[in-house]
């Protein structure tokens, strides 16, 4: 370690400049020489670093300048730089930046602060940047530790009024690129309004928009070009900590509030964070990087909109403005994988403890079946609303349908939607070929024969699809007119909108993702041939469309089978990839495991790199917009969907198993740490109509939504993944994924313990796809049992248990997860002897779960022949390792732990 240097004020100007520039000159050489973590001070430059990198800050007349370098070999390079606008400001650049509009309620950190001096605090050695704005003093405390690659940056404001009022508190930094970078990821989209309907307020083009924190699941702002690497992530703890009440922020809105809004919570409206992103500021050819406090204006769908005007000031309760945020440099980082980190980062510090210490379900996995089991499949009448009306002609059994046609029993979940409540679907939301392996999980699993009937009903309805002479199918079924239509869109006529009664489209990668659950119901329940001797002519089929590129169709017109190119290179041929994966799986033919590794090149090439997962969602769903819309013009980002990258997650993972080549592993790992990007990673205070951890959003257009109900169908890939790859925190999001699909239940437990407080319209039991769908507190729509609660028990649930029981112990992997109900404390094996600690998290809630209830201990990766095992204080004696992998653990009332052998 370099001894410390220190400069008093008092010498002289010239010496210091000298001193200063020699050092700058100099820097590379020094640093190479340097072990460990250091800080040092030079007349006018201060320095901090380590073996990674470095941060050099320089005083002069206008401020103090802040370069962030990472090591790339024995060189140091430049990576980010703080942002301070010069100069007379531009009237085409972006009117965010101006502090003349308001500088006595703008505040641009990094052009505020004019002194520093070095300190420690617990984040390591630090930096203290000082400067003021008239008379508020403005403070930013640059952190670093011995082997983190960011630094941690602490901000805070004093204003100084009486009624402390505030438009906005930023930190601004460039990317070190006079380009668009290759890899761009924020939470959400920029958008010019072309295809917006009129509203409210002024339509203001993407240049005046920001991120809100609506948009927040696991929010940071990621640039990658080549090896040089940024990105900016908020401390979300901070966030917490640190909120502000305010009378008027997030109140401006221009979506009307309608029957799914739910009351005001006036402690939960706080002054929001904001980021930002801009490629074309008009200042700077360098990418701008913003965050720190701003409002803004929500905006069909979903747009965060700010006027540059005084009608954006807030008032806040309080005068002391607080936030912080960690920014990442790297000069060596993999080429477009920088994010991998960032994700991983996220869910430790800030995932995990809400994983490990908060509340979440309010009863056991078995409780939740029970009352999804007593009312979707028996009559549901409820004062005052309607819901899943009885067909004539069919036995009224509530959100199930049951049949007979050609001597097979069929049935399937239904349409919960009052005008469509006829439709059973396999489509890429209401899908019931998913949800048939979980009800034969939990046929097996209860000993029911009547669940695994259903299963079979099921699988009996998809197989009655009529195939064309090329084996293409329909997805749709209308009871009333005991009809089948290929899908609910229809974009070669023109329809590139959903609910459509008919339609002349099959839809590829729906058929493809159906075919592809109905593999893996013959794989992991049954072997039932019909299923592989149903999909092998649409397999055959969908060879012969795979392209010199790797692609497939989306879309083929049924009248003529001519392939439409609409999206044709978007990330649909995931699901195809996927599909013929299994088909592979299931029969062995070389020909389609071929068919999907020609289709893995064209992901690899085209859809990985950027990871571009544009995908039908975000054209013809809630945040549609124009099929020519690419990326918006002031992020560069792409548009991108969740759904399609859940195909390729899996699609991959069935290519791994395939062929055991890590290639696609390691694809498959870097799709599913970007899709966590979707999941909320932590507990946000301003989110309240339901508790919404572990829950997935839609994509980063319909950015809003929280907890939308396709957070079940990632449960069974972070638990795979988890496993494959050792990794801990992918099981613990796929425990939170499973917990968060039932969440939505209205249930008097929820209430009580805050996990969903503010229900709606739909009555006990039964709950809503998602919440804050139009970026307000909202308690959205119940459109299918199988987008809600039926998903939620059939698949989220049901994965969970199959996957990885009550309690999972892999000690080979060091890899412990409680599941149902229950935290591992600590598990370890020293000798023979195994010692394991649980908690029971639902004697812990506010209103506790005072029933015992019996979960499944599993524990793997065991050596040796005996071993002695002791749970919580309690020696069961010497059991053998196969007696130790069938276990029940029964959680008593008072909180203890009895144990017997299955």
């Amino acid at each position: 370690m370099i001894k410390k240097l220190s400069f008093r004020k008092g010498h002289l100007f010239a010496i210091a400049n000298c001193i200063s520039i020699m050092f700058l000159i100099s820097c590379g050489l020094e640093e190479e020489q340097r072990d460990g973590l250091y800080h040092d001070q030079k007349a006018s430059t201060i320095e901090i670093g380590n073996d990674k990198i470095k941060a050099v800050f320089t005083k002069d007349e206008d401020g103090v300048v802040q370069v962030f370098y990472a090591k790339a070999g024995l060189e140091w390079k430049e990576v980010a730089a703080s942002f301070v606008p010069q100069g007379e400001f531009p009237k085409e650049a972006v009117q965010l930046f101006n502090t003349s509009l308001d500088s006595k309620h703008r505040f641009l950190v990094n052009a505020l602060v004019s002194d520093f001096e070095l300190v420690e605090n617990e984040q390591g050695k630090a930096v203290k940047l000082m400067g003021e704005a008239g008379d508020v003093p403005v403070t930013q405390i640059v952190s670093l530790q011995e082997d983190q690659n960011y630094f941690h940056f602490d901000v805070s404001l004093m204003l100084k009024e009486t009624s402390p009022k505030l438009d906005y508190a930023l930190s601004t930094f460039t990317f070190n690129l006079d380009k668009i970078p290759t890899f761009i990821h924020t939470p959400a989209l920029k958008f010019d309004n072309e295809d917006s309907k009129q509203n409210r307020f002024k339509i203001l083009p993407g240049k005046d928009q920001v991120i809100g924190d609506r948009a927040y699941h696991a929010p940071a702002v990621i640039l990658q070009d080549k090896e040089l690497f940024t990105a900016l992530v908020p401390d979300l703890n901070s966030i917490n900590t640190n909120q502000i009440q305010s009378p008027d922020a997030r109140k401006t809105i221009d979506i009307g509030r309608n029957r799914f809004s739910v009351p005001f919570d006036q402690d939960k409206y706080t002054m929001p964070t904001g980021l930002d992103l801009n490629v074309m500021s008009g200042l700077t050819t360098k990418p701008v990087i913003t965050f720190g406090y701003m409002d803004n204006i929500i905006t069909h769908h979903i747009r965060y909109q700010r006027v540059n005007d005084t009608s954006m000031i807030r008032t806040l309760e309080v005068p002391e403005i607080k936030y912080a945020f960690d920014l990442f440099v790297g000069a060596e980082t993999p080429g477009n994988q920088g994010f991998q980190q960032i994700v991983k980062h996220q869910w430790q510090q800030y995932g995990k403890p809400v994983f490990d210490n908060q509340r979440h379900l309010a009863m056991p996995f078995d409780e939740y079946f029970r009352i999804i089991d007593s009312i979707t499949f028996n009559p549901i009448t409820y004062e005052n609303i309607n819901i899943d009306l009885p067909l004539k002609g069919y036995r009224n059994t509530g959100s199930w349908l049951e049949w007979e046609e050609n001597g097979l029993k069929m049935g399937g979940y239904r349409s919960a939607i009052e005008w469509w409540n006829d439709a059973l679907h396999n489509s890429v939301f209401w899908n019931n070929a998913r949800e048939a392996q979980g009800f034969w999980y939990w046929g097996q699993r209860l000993n029911r024969p009547d669940l695994k009937e259903k299963a079979r009903r099921i699988i009996n309805w998809c197989l009655s699809a009529p195939q064309n002479e090329k084996g293409l199918f329909p997805t749709l079924y209308y009871a009333n007119d005991k009809k089948w239509v290929t899908a609910f869109t229809d974009p070669v006529n023109g329809e590139n909108k959903f609910f459509l009664r008919e339609s002349d489209t099959y839809n590829v990668y729906t058929m493809s993702k159906t075919a592809a659950h109905l593999l893996d119901y013959y794989q992991r329940c049954e072997k039932d041939e019909r299923i592989v001797d149903y999909f092998r002519p649409y397999g055959d089929w969908l060879l012969d469309q795979i392209d010199s590129r790797g692609a497939v169709p989306s879309y083929i017109d049924q009248r003529n089978m001519a392939a439409m190119d609409i999206l044709t290179y978007s990330a649909h041929p995931a699901a195809s990839m996927w599909f013929l994966a299994e088909l592979y799986n299931a029969t062995k033919n070389d020909k389609y495991l071929q068919g999907a590794e020609e289709i893995a090149i064209y992901m690899e090439k085209e859809i990985l790199p950027e990871q571009k997962w544009v995908d039908m969602e975000q054209f013809f769903s809630c945040g549609n917009r124009p099929l020519h819309f690419q990326r918006d013009r002031w992020q560069h980002q792409i548009a991108r969907g969740t759904l399609s990258t859940f195909w390729g997650i899996e699609g991959f993972a069935a290519l791994y198993r395939a062929t055991d080549k890590e290639v696609y592993l390691e694809m498959g790992e870097s799709c599913i740490d970007y899709v966590s990007f979707y999941q909320c990673s932590w507990d946000p205070h301003y989110i309240y109509t339901a508790f919404p951890f572990g829950g997935f959003s839609v994509d980063n257009a319909d950015n809003g939504t929280y907890m939308d109900a396709r957070q079940a169908e990632m449960v069974r890939p972070y638990i795979w993944y988890g496993k494959q790859l050792g990794r801990q925190d992918l099981l613990e999001r796929a425990v939170a994924a499973a917990r968060s699909s039932v969440v939505l239940m209205n249930h008097p437990r929820h209430k009580s313990n805050d996990i969903y407080r503010h229900t709606n319209i739909y009555p006990y039991g039964l709950g809503p796809e998602n919440i804050d769908h139009e970026a307000h507190p909202q308690s959205a729509m119940r459109t299918h049992p199988s987008w809600g609660e039926g998903s939620g028990v059939f698949t989220g649930l049901a994965e969970a248990c199959r996957g990885l029981g009550g309690v999972y112990l892999d000690f080979e992997n060091h890899l412990f997860v409680g599941v149902d109900g229950i935290r591992v404390i600590s598990a370890k094996i020293e000798g023979k002897m195994i010692d394991v600690k649980l908690e029971n998290r639902l004697g812990k809630l506010t209103q506790p779960w005072k029933k015992s209830y019996e979960v499944e201990l599993r524990i793997n990766g065991l050596k040796d022949a005996l071993y002695r095992l002791n749970i919580n204080g309690k020696n069961l004696g010497e059991l053998s390792e196969r007696t130790l992998d069938s276990f029940r653990v029964s959680v008593n009332t008072d909180g203890s732990f009895t144990f017997k052998k299955i």
